[in-house]
């Protein structure tokens, strides 16, 4: 597609399995590569050395995209040439309810089934033990698989005709825009993580967030967060019980979550990428692929 379109410059959003492509032996135009993240923190279950494609792969970019200052160092380190920049995630702009901070009827994890990564086997030992007063609520969904693994675990923790402890597929962003809303705090337990996106939507309704202090997550810092040492599951069960029965410590700490997450919305997202864009493209020396080659990108759209 990049020998067939023409073009001035291409952003290529890497995707799994690989961290990244060799679209710049493709092209005379720059290219931006837009990395999704490393995870730094944790290492990666994969049955292949992907990592060695990965490396080679990336030394291949002279501009890359970032979503936190951690991968952008990891980034440095695997490609020294490269020109790094960092651009989070977007969401949208929304006016803080200073009225609703401090409340909520649940702690809420929001976000994909997968119980080793995303901890919820930690998170799951960890209300056990403190048995914070309000209910724990996990939404999201994955493969069959996982959530037979988590249907499991939620059993195991939660007997009885009453259990404190639920699980549902949360479909459509009314309901979970209603989960965030209703939550008291979000926690987000997780082994191995890229950015946190469902950390930032929960920051933007003025709710704080308790995670494990990964390399990757601590562009929250200072925002409204709570941070324990990694995978200590009884600090993440006393913090939660903190944040479970102190409203007024919600409050002052959502408060925080949402004059942080007003910096992340789309139009200051947005503005970066064509800062990056205009400083690439109206260079003088930024090379042109002869205009001969090809057809225009609106012919084949």
């Amino acid at each position: 597609m990049a020998r067939r379109i023409r073009h001035d410059l291409w952003l290529e959003s890497f995707t799994p399995p690989l961290s990244a492509g060799f679209l710049p032996l493709t092209t005379a135009a720059p290219v931006v590569g837009i990395h999704q993240g490393l995870g730094t923190g944790t290492p990666r279950r994969r049955r292949l050395p992907l990592f060695l494609l990965e490396r080679l792969g990336l030394r291949r970019y002279r501009h890359i995209v970032v979503r936190d200052a951690a991968d952008g160092s990891a980034i440095r380190r695997l490609s020294p040439r490269a020109d790094v920049q960092i651009v989070p995630h977007g969401i949208e702009g929304r006016q803080l309810d200073e009225a609703r901070l401090g409340t909520g009827r649940f702690i809420l994890f929001l976000g994909r089934i997968d119980t080793w990564t995303k901890g919820l086997d930690l998170l799951l030992d960890a209300y056990d033990r403190a048995r914070p007063p309000l209910d724990l609520l996990l939404a999201g969904s994955g493969t069959p698989a996982e959530e037979h693994r988590l249907a499991a675990l939620v059993a195991a923790h939660a007997p009885g005709p009453e259990p404190r402890i639920h699980w549902v597929r949360c479909t459509g962003e009314d309901r979970r825009r209603q989960l965030l809303r209703d939550s008291a705090f979000l926690v987000l337990p997780s082994r191995h993580e890229t950015f946190g996106l469902a950390a930032l939507e929960g920051m933007s309704y003025g709710k704080p967030v308790l995670h494990f202090d990964l390399p990757a997550l601590r562009w929250m810092r200072d925002g409204g967060d709570v941070a324990v040492p990694p995978f200590d599951v009884a600090a993440f069960g006393a913090r939660m019980t903190e944040l479970a029965t102190d409203a007024e410590l919600r409050r002052r700490l959502g408060h925080r979550s949402g004059i942080a997450a007003q910096h992340y919305t789309w139009d200051e997202m947005t503005g970066r990428y064509l800062a990056l864009a205009h400083r690439l493209v109206d260079s003088p020396a930024a090379p042109r692929r002869p205009r001969k080659r090809g057809a225009s990108w609106q012919t084949i759209r």
